[in-house]
């Protein structure tokens, strides 16, 4: 599990990582701790539940891309790309996740290179 990060520096992460992009519309992040938060006034797709399903789905896929790093190098981040939404996710520690959810219109490398920045300066 990554280090042990508290509830403050969560909400700042949060609400950092929520202003770096207009086009933003949910940030969660899981690391034995389940946090969020949506973009004001966004329409939400999926309740609580469903996004605590989603990001543990998204952390055992995490932990399969993560057994080819010795081969290709580590991961960074993955995405996939719906009718309305893009879903990125983004390594945190040794098991945690961060993901997002965004406007299909952005530039997906730029975002995650200030999120990861953004993870740096309050979680890492």
């Amino acid at each position: 599990m990554s280090k042990l990060v508290n509830d403050i520096d969560y909400r700042k992460f949060l609400d950092e990582a929520i202003k770096l992009d207009p086009n933003i519309r949910l940030v969660a992040i899981y690391d034995g701790q389940f946090k969020a938060k949506f973009r004001e006034g966004v329409e939400r797709y999926f309740e609580d539940e469903e996004i605590k399903s989603s990001l543990s789905e998204a952390q055992n896929r995490w932990t399969s891309r993560k057994k080819m790093s010795s081969k290709i190098g580590a991961p960074k981040f993955a995405m996939a790309q719906y009718g309305k939404v893009n879903r990125i996710t983004i390594s945190h520690g040794n098991d945690g996740i961060i993901l997002m959810t965004t406007e299909v219109d952005i530039d997906v490398n730029e975002l995650v290179n200030k999120v990861i920045e953004t993870r740096i300066r309050f979680l890492d």
